[in-house]
């Protein structure tokens, strides 16, 4: 539980960062961009990594 907690903290903080940096570097829709791909990007691995567990469990 811990871990699930510090990986989607991780993801929030990402985006959130993401968000900041496009926002300062061209505005609104460049940090919205960012953030969404961010969070997107995190929930693929985050995914990947939860198959890759359940995987190794069942072999």
């Amino acid at each position: 539980m811990n871990r699930l907690i510090a990986e989607s903290l991780a993801c929030l903080t990402m985006a959130v960062l993401c968000f900041v940096c496009g926002f300062l570097l061209e505005g609104l829709r460049l940090g919205m961009f960012c953030a969404i791909l961010s969070l997107a990007s995190s929930m693929g691995y985050w995914r990947g990594m939860r198959e890759g567990e359940k995987n190794e469990q069942q072999c």
